[in-house]
């Protein structure tokens, strides 16, 4: 649902992964970092799409809305 933060010095400190990263190596907590920064990175990039298209999409709305007060500017 939301984002989760982790108020510890690693990201992993708290939930039911926990016990699974006090078992890696330095080497492989560095991999799901970086895996996790790539899952941050999509979800933005995924979040600037929409916006990007509800973007377009109001832009088409406001255009329509324009020609419709023309028509009535012009009695039609």
């Amino acid at each position: 649902m939301g984002e989760e933060h982790s108020t510890g010095t690693h990201p992993m400190d708290d939930g039911p992964m926990a016990e699974i990263w006090k078992l890696l190596t330095e080497e492989q907590k560095k991999k799901v970092a970086v895996m996790k920064m790539d899952m941050k990175i999509q979800w933005m990039e995924t979040k600037i799409n929409e916006m990007q298209k509800m973007i377009e999409l109001k832009k088409k709305a406001i255009e329509d809305i324009r020609k419709v007060q023309e028509m009535i500017k012009q009695g039609k």
